[in-house]
């Protein structure tokens, strides 16, 4: 589950040129359907932002268990960045 999170990363470094401008991960949200354990696979998701930024930048974080969602698609995942400058 963690490639969730990984992908939303590196959609924001492709935007951003890097991560470094970063300075928080101010809510990370996600839908997640067809998943039995939905706790474990959230903790994965949030746990790779907590180790790329560190916990002290830690967001909100916000966790719907969904019967299904569009196209079949198993996570849906929202992230806001503060950035600097």
């Amino acid at each position: 589950m963690a490639y969730y999170t990984l992908n939303a990363l590196a959609v924001a470094r492709q935007h951003l040129g890097s991560l470094d401008r970063v300075k928080r991960v101010v809510r990370l949200g996600g839908h997640f359907g067809r998943f039995r354990r939905t706790a474990e696979s959230r903790g994965r998701c949030f746990g790779v932002a907590a180790d790329v930024f560190g916990k002290d930048k830690s967001s909100c974080r916000l966790v719907y268990g969904v019967a299904s969602l569009p196209l079949g698609t198993p996570v849906e995942l929202e992230v806001i960045f503060e950035i600097a400058g």
